[in-house]
Parts: structure tokens; sequence; C-alpha cells
């Protein structure tokens, strides 16, 4: 409870003064020391006091503000640790990369492992990451390299992660899709790639996408030729997450075109995961959402209002 503020106290005086000064006149704590002939730090001591007994009250008014209503309910539906649910507006994908770069650099931990999925969810999150100083933390790929559009490469994620938030970071030097079980074989048997795979199955962050398959197989991605997606939609293909498929009943797609990815196993990653944020929203991913979030793929998810309703209408 904060103290009762006597009017004759002197105290008081000092306060009003110095919080008109900085937070009105837009004086810094600086100024206001020479101004009033006495140390920044007790300038900064009084405004401290100002707030503790009410005299300034501040309030972070924010665009990015969630629904919290929506929010708790999505959270008890899907047992998640967060959600932030975006307004339907324009800007709303900046909203939710905002929201979940804010929310992962709040999690991240020193000696923290973070796997980097692909996308441009995950690339408008890292884009909308402030710079920072984590030496300790380590950034992995969660797949290997394909796609025509740098931006969205799973390496040039880490890599660029890695950069903004100064930490160290490590590449898959492979294709994702192999043209064969032999170069799958192969490639696989390479103990680098084993040691990156094994990271990033062991990653403590997750940084998701979560794609509808129009999306996933357009051509700026580029994983699969056109008879691969032919088979993916013969098997009745929904989406993926980190570029693991499922059709439209919520099951794993296991065909040559799936089984010869290199790939972190996304299932033991989310499982060993302490956070895994998954960014994703429109109605054509409701299905695919809603698959992630009961598959326990995701553990915090960051979309928008209409697609929150509709996943509470399933």
């Amino acid at each position: 409870m904060s103290d009762i503020i006597i009017p004759t106290d002197p105290m008081l005086h000092k306060m009003l003064l110095v919080a008109n000064l900085y937070y009105r006149d837009k004086l810094s704590q600086q100024q206001i020391a020479q101004k009033l002939n006495i140390s920044r730090p007790w300038v900064s001591k009084l405004l401290t006091r100002a707030e503790e007994v009410g005299i300034v009250k501040i309030e972070i008014v924010s665009p990015y503000s969630g629904n919290h209503e929506l929010e708790d309910l999505l959270s008890k539906k899907y047992d998640l640790k967060r959600v932030f649910i975006s307004q339907n507006n324009h800007s709303a994908e900046d909203a939710l990369a905002l929201a979940a770069a804010q929310y992962f650099l709040s999690e991240l931990k020193n000696d923290d492992t973070v796997g980097v999925g692909w996308g441009t969810s995950v690339s408008r999150l890292i884009s909308q990451t402030p710079a920072a100083s984590f030496p300790d933390v380590h950034v992995v790929p969660l797949a290997g390299s394909f796609g025509n559009t740098i931006s969205h490469f799973p390496n040039f994620s880490a890599l660029r992660l890695s950069e903004t938030i100064g930490a160290t970071a490590c590449a898959l030097h492979t294709p994702a899709l192999c043209a064969s079980e032999e170069e799958y074989r192969t490639l696989l048997a390479n103990s680098a790639v084993q040691k990156v795979l094994y990271q990033a199955e062991h990653a403590d962050i997750l940084l998701l996408g979560i794609g509808a398959f129009e999306d996933s197989v357009s051509p700026q991605y580029g994983v699969f030729n056109q008879d691969n997606i032919d088979l993916l939609k013969k098997q009745d293909a929904m989406g993926d997450v980190a570029l693991q498929y499922f059709n439209k009943s919520g099951q794993k797609i296991d065909i040559d075109a799936t089984r010869y990815l290199i790939k972190a196993d996304i299932f033991k990653a989310s499982a060993n995961a302490r956070i895994s944020i998954g960014i994703a929203e429109g109605l054509h991913k409701v299905q695919m959402i809603h698959t992630a979030l009961k598959l326990k793929l995701v553990n915090a998810l960051f979309t928008s209002e209409e697609t929150a309703l509709a996943l509470l209408g399933l």
C-alpha cells in the first residue's frame, strides 16, 4: 500500500515539481538536476517516490493490445502457456510478429538453444526482434536448405537471428529434400548433420510457422517439384509445421516426398522445448493450427481475432 501524502510535507512539492518537469515538459533527469541544483540520482529517487505514492500513474497504451477474453478461452482449450490475439486489421501481421518477438526475448535465457523454422511469419518475427546480447545462446535451423527467397531459408533465418541477439549459430549444409533414399541416408549419416539435428530436437525455444498446404508448396519456397505436390494432394495434404506435413484428418503424411526430408523431428523438438512459439493467422489455416495445438507442437500461439474465434468454434 502506498504512503499517505501529507500536503504540508516539503517532499510533496519537490515530487510534483520534478514530475511536471520530467513528464510534462520532457526535460531529462540531468537537465532537471541542473535546473534545481540537485543531483541526478536525487531526481530519479523523487520520480520513483512520485510513482509509489500515486502522484504519477504510468499506463502503457499499446496498439498491439490483445483480446484478453479470447486469449484466456484459447489458453484453456489447448492448455497453452501464452496466447496473443491481434485485432483484424491491416497491421495484424506486424502486431503478431512484434508480440511474438517480445515474448521470445522475455523467455530467452543466457544458455538456451533456439530452433528456427521457416516462412514469412518467422522472418517477420526476426525482423521485429530488437538487438540484444546473448553470447551464450546458440541458434540452429530446423531443416536443410530450400526455396527461392533467401529471407525464408531456415539457415539464413538462424544466422540473421543470431546476429540480431548477439548469439552463435550453425547451419545445415544439406538440401531439405533429397532426390533419393540413398542420398537421404548418406547425408543423414554425416556427423555434422546429426549434430545440428540433435541440437534442434533438444532446443529450449522453437520459433515456428504453421503453413497451409497451398502456401507451403508455393514457388517461392520451392521445397517440392510438381510430381511431389501432386502426390501430396492425393494424400489430402492440409499443411505443415517445420516441414512435417499433415492430412486433413490431422495425421502425418508418410510418402517418399516427405520421408526423405532433412529436418528435425518436430514431435521430439516440441516435447523437449520449454517454449514452442507458433505464429499463424487466417481462416485457411484454422484446421492446421488446430492440429498443431492439439498435438502439442506449439504451446505459445500468436494469431488474429478472426482465427481465434474460428478455433474456439471447432
